[in-house]
C-alpha cells in the first residue's frame, strides 16, 4: 500500500488532524529512513577485507562496510559487553544473542573467551526470523567456530558450549524463554527505522526479563528511540566506541549509573525524537510501528514549538510513496 495512504489511515483511525505541512514532514522523513542503506545486494566486501551480505528486505549489511565485520564484532558487542574480564573468574557465561544474522557475534565470541579461559562453559540463546543459505567464511581462528554453529543448527551441547537458536519471529519466540539469565545480551537487529519490532519498548522489556541483575546490554545504535526505551526500563546508559563510519553504539546496565555526556542526556531528556516505539502485543507491522512513532514524534514537535530533525543519514532520492 502507498505510504501516504498507510498514513492517512493512521490518522484516520486514531482521530488525529494534521496540517499539510505537517503530513508532508511525516512523509518525507518515513520515506528517507525507508531507503536502501547501501548500494547494491549480496555478499559485500568490507574495506578490511573481510565479507558481509546486503539483506534483500532491510537493504542493509549485516556488518559495517568501512570497519569490517569481525573488527565490528569485537568492539560493538564482546569487548563493551564485559564478558571477556567475565570471562576470568566466571565458571560459565550465558548469552543473549537478538539477531543470529550470520552467527559472526557468537563465533567471534567463543573463540576469545575460550582463549581467555579454555575450560569456560558457555550456554548461548539466540534468535533469528530466518536463516539465509549461504554465508561468507571468517577468517581463521573464527571460522571453526563459525562452522561449529552452522553445523549445529538448531542447537547442540558440545565441548562445553549451549547453542540454541529459536528460529522465527522473535517476538513470538521470546515469550516461549523461561528461567534464562543472560550476562550478555548481543542486540543485532537491522536499524531501528528499519527494523522497529526488536527495537520497541515492550519488546526490549522482554529482553530485560532475560538478564541476570548485574547483566550487559550491548549494541551498535545510539537511536534515541531505543535509548529512551532503555532508560524507561530502568537502565543505565554509556556510550561504545565508534567503529568505521558508524557512531558511537550502546551499552545498557541495570546497575551503576548513566555515563553518557550531558550533550547526549539532553537528547535522550528532551528531543521529540526521544520516545520510544511502540508495540503493546508484540504483533505490530514494522511499517505501523514507525508510522505510529513518527506521528507521536511530529506531535511532540508541534507542542514544543518546533525541533530540527537529525540530519539523515540515508541514500538521497526515494520516492515518497
Amino acid at each position: 500500500m502507498e505510504l501516504s495512504k498507510r498514513l492517512t489511515l493512521y490518522l484516520q483511525k486514531h482521530g488525529i488532524e494534521l496540517s499539510s505541512v505537517h503530513f508532508e514532514n511525516i512523509l518525507k522523513e518515513l520515506s528517507v529512513w525507508l531507503c536502501p542503506s547501501v548500494e547494491g545486494s549480496g555478499v559485500a566486501k568490507t574495506q578490511e577485507g573481510d565479507y558481509t551480505i546486503i539483506h534483500p528486505h532491510y537493504r542493509e549489511p549485516y556488518h559495517s562496510l568501512s570497519a569490517g565485520a569481525v573488527r565490528e564484532c569485537l568492539e560493538k558487542f564482546l569487548k563493551p559487553s564485559g564478558l571477556l574480564e567475565r570471562a576470568e573468574h566466571l565458571k560459565r557465561v550465558r548469552i543473549l544473542d537478538v539477531g543470529f544474522g550470520l552467527g559472526y557475534n557468537l563465533a567471534v565470541a567463543i573463540r576469545e573467551l575460550r582463549a581467555i579461559n579454555p575450560r569456560l562453559e558457555i550456554e548461548i540463546l539466540s534468535f533469528e526470523k530466518e536463516l539465509l543459505r549461504a554465508v561468507p567464511p571468517l577468517p581463521e581462528p573464527y571460522q571453526t567456530y563459525l562452522r561449529l554453529l552452522w553445523d549445529g543448527l538448531p542447537g547442540f551441547e558440545r565441548e562445553g558450549i549451549s547453542f540454541r537458536l529459536l528460529l522465527g519471529d522473535a517476538r513470538e519466540r521470546i515469550r516461549e524463554v523461561e528461567e534464562f539469565k543472560a550476562h550478555a545480551v548481543f542486540h543485532d537487529g537491522f536499524s531501528p527505522y528499519r527494523n522497529p519490532e526488536l527495537w520497541s519498548l515492550h519488546f526490549l522489556e522482554r529482553v530485560k526479563g532475560l538478564m541476570e541483575e548485574e547483566g550487559v546490554w550491548v549494541s551498535y545504535t545510539s537511536s534515541l528511540a531505543v535509548r529512551k526505551a532503555l532508560k524507561e526500563l530502568g537502565f543505565r546508559l554509556s556510550g561504545t566506541g565508534s567503529v568505521g563510519r558508524k557512531r558511537s553504539g550502546t551499552r545498557a546496565c541495570l546497575v551503576g549509573r548513566d555515563e553518557l555526556s550531558k550533550q547526549e542526556m539532553n537528547k535522550i531528556n528532551h528531543s521529540p525524537y526521544a520516545i520510544p516505539f511502540l508495540d503493546p502485543y508484540l504483533d505490530r507491522e514494522e511499517i505501523e510501528i514507525l508510522i505510529d512513532y513518527r506521528v507521536r514524534v511530529e506531535l511532540l514537535k508541534m507542542a514544543q514549538g518546533g525541533f530540527e530533525p537529525p540530519t539523515p543519514r540515508f541514500s538521497a532520492g526515494c520516492s515518497t510513496s
